[in-house]
């Protein structure tokens, strides 16, 4: 026994090692003019200006060894990049800032990719703006990113001291923000809704992340590749992907469904085995939210989304025990099939299906929350966090293996100020009396904790228009 225990110490201390000794920040140096002296020059007097903003400068080829002596001087490593660096996860520029949000969800759908390779889009001054580099680098981080590798200004498009002064002035400001969220996050793993992607499949935001895509920015908590969700969320895409074995570890969980995922398991022959099978209908009709509890003082609402008959499926449950949630209305005011429906499989995993326009970004006040309800029935109340306040907030919880809630990113995904946000958060530890709130370039807030049984309430404060900070229990 003590060979095998010495030779998987060895292997830790190995692992250890590497990882302590893996740069935290790197920028990539290449382009047209990266090999001539001048160029070198003008990037070695932008760094001595910002010396502690990164790790390591990674060149396209092997930098000459005065220049790695130079670098040395003011505490930058040099190192050559090799033929795995990964391209850049969004060379997009943020006037769509949304963007971001589906590249964190790409970055987090492929896991083990360690560091996020952030690009600029077209790397001059109508590019990505600092303040949109900066929060995409959080997003990566909250979805799992252990270092960050930036790719700015190769083109050089603009003067060195440009980008000095526009990228290397405030990602130093923001270094020890994200330093002090991956220390404290270590052994954690995003938590929540897990959008599945099968072994036959490849994520896509126009395929199984689809769904994450358009409802992760109105607070329902998306974790893509992570090891341990409460659930899933599934569309047609997600089910074309998957294996007999990964349709039987659904069954057997939780899955959030759109009709289309529905009708897809039907066609697989799993109807029986779901207990709920789809039936394409056509879009002349709204769905009126039931008198179920779920539907707490929403009942008799009226949904009428811009739906096709292309995601229009009436429901079908054969458990006498299913919960219809939301009902098809005729145009004469008469009743119709089910639209939503929460449902028990045989073997014990529940199912949540809706099947008018199931996941569209256009969402209500009502279907967000009957989403969100919906979705932690499913999980059996252990969605980590559950965004009360009706809000455009996107959430990013971080959880141990054992289901503890360890912190929460919160970005507000609008260019307004969002008003105060209520969060209830699950896998707290008892008796938690406060937690405080971190956002770059400032000290940290301390807010009160409010329990309602096993759940704990904070409210945040307003956050301002496309910023984000996150949430850790109080020292």
């Amino acid at each position: 026994m003590i060979r095998p225990v010495l030779g998987i110490c060895g292997l830790l201390a190995a692992l250890l090692a590497g990882a302590a000794e893996q740069p935290f920040m790197v920028l990539r140096w290449g382009g047209p003019g990266a090999g001539k002296p001048e160029s070198f020059g003008q990037l070695r007097d932008a760094l001595s200006r910002y010396p502690s903003c990164f790790d390591t400068i990674r060149f396209d080829a092997k930098p000459d060894n005065p220049w790695v002596e130079e670098l040395r001087k003011l505490g930058l490593a040099a190192e050559t990049a090799g033929t795995g660096v990964p391209a850049p996860s969004a060379l997009f520029d943020d006037h769509a800032p949304r963007g971001m949000i589906g590249s964190a969800l790409l970055f987090a759908a492929n896991p083990g990719q360690g560091s996020a390779a952030i690009g600029n889009g077209r790397q001059c001054a109508s590019g990505k703006s600092a303040h949109g580099l900066c929060v995409e680098s959080m997003l990566d981080l909250a979805y799992g990113a252990d270092a960050l590798s930036y790719d700015l200004l190769g083109s050089a498009h603009e003067p060195m001291a440009w980008y000095a002064n526009t990228y290397l002035s405030e990602l130093t400001l923001w270094r020890p923000f994200y330093q002090a969220y991956v220390r404290y996050n270590a052994d954690t793993k995003p938590g929540g809704i897990l959008p599945f992607c099968g072994k036959e499949g490849k994520p896509q935001l126009a395929g199984t992340l689809r769904a994450a895509d358009a409802l992760a920015p109105v607070g329902l908590p998306m974790c893509p590749g992570s090891p341990w969700p409460v659930c899933y969320i599934l569309n047609a895409e997600a089910v074309e992907s998957m294996t007999a074995v990964d349709i039987q570890r659904v069954l057997s969980g939780g899955a959030v469904l759109d009709g289309g995922a529905v009708a897809r398991l039907q066609a697989r022959g799993y109807g029986a085995a779901m207990r709920l099978t789809a039936q394409a209908r056509k879009p002349d009709v709204s769905e009126v939210f039931t008198d179920d509890e779920l539907n707490l003082n929403r009942v008799g609402y009226v949904w009428r989304p811009d739906a096709t008959e292309a995601d229009t499926f009436a429901l079908f449950p054969s458990n006498e025990a299913a919960r219809v949630i939301g009902r098809y209305q005729r145009a004469d005011g008469g009743s119709a099939e089910a639209a939503a429906v929460l449902t028990e499989t045989a073997a014990g995993g529940r199912f949540a299906a809706f099947g008018f326009a199931g996941f569209s970004p256009d969402v209500s006040a009502a279907r967000r929350r009957q989403l969100l309800l919906a979705a932690d029935w499913v999980a059996q109340g252990r969605l980590p966090v559950f965004v009360e306040t009706v809000s455009q907030v996107m959430v990013v919880p971080r959880v141990s293996l054992a289901g503890d809630l360890r912190s929460v990113v919160a970005l507000n995904a609008t260019i307004d100020t969002q008003p105060p946000v209520t969060l209830r958060l699950r896998g707290c530890r008892e008796a938690l009396e406060t937690m405080e709130w971190v956002t770059p370039k400032e000290k940290p807030v301390t807010l009160a904790v409010r329990w309602e049984g096993k759940d704990a309430l904070v409210t945040l404060p307003a956050i301002g228009p496309w910023q984000i900070g996150w949430l850790r229990p109080a020292e």
